[in-house]
């Protein structure tokens, strides 16, 4: 028989991880973004612009996605008008990807976005819960991953230029999974 604490644990991180999906990204996308943008493009779109001029492999890899769903994802992004490909003239099979300025624009409105609502919810609770909850999370987090590079490589955000020398993942290992 599992321990109470362990199911309200669960419970509670479910519920945590449904509020930051639904609030801050489902929804999110479909209020911000004029156009039939899906929440797996937003994505790539997010990866692109957290490293800006990205090649097409690592878009691949740093979704978890095969180089052909890349392929497929970018081609579809392009006919909107949301990013562009460049081939290297010496090596066709080099194609570096980068966000127009639409794309850039709906990227930092986002960006913006997500910020403003997760600030609206931090704000009205108390500051020592604020604290508690960062606390336990990156606890909860670096416990996890523990001294294993390959669970610390399966999650990593992969936060590219704003990656942070505190990030729980990428702070207790030497990775070069935030490139």
């Amino acid at each position: 028989m599992q321990e109470i604490g362990v199911l309200d644990a669960m419970r509670v991180a479910d519920l945590f991880v449904q509020i930051m999906h639904k609030t801050l990204s489902v929804r999110l996308v479909a209020e911000l973004t004029e156009q039939q943008v899906s929440l797996p493009q937003v994505h790539a779109m997010r990866h692109i612009w957290l490293h800006h001029d990205v090649l097409m492999g690592d878009l691949a890899e740093g979704l978890g996605i095969s180089y052909p769903s890349a392929t497929n994802m970018v081609k579809r992004l392009e006919r909107q008008g949301l990013v562009e490909r460049t081939v290297n003239p010496s090596d066709r099979r080099e194609v570096e990807v980068r966000l127009t300025a639409k794309g850039e624009a709906i990227c930092q409105r986002m960006e913006d976005e997500r910020v403003a609502r997760l600030q609206r919810v931090l704000s009205e609770m108390p500051e020592a819960d604020r604290q508690a909850l960062l606390q336990g999370l990156q606890a909860f987090i670096i416990t996890a991953v523990g001294d294993r590079d390959d669970v610390a490589q399966d999650i990593c955000l992969r936060c590219g230029l704003r990656a942070s020398p505190s990030c729980p993942v990428a702070g207790s290992h030497i990775l070069s999974i935030c490139r």
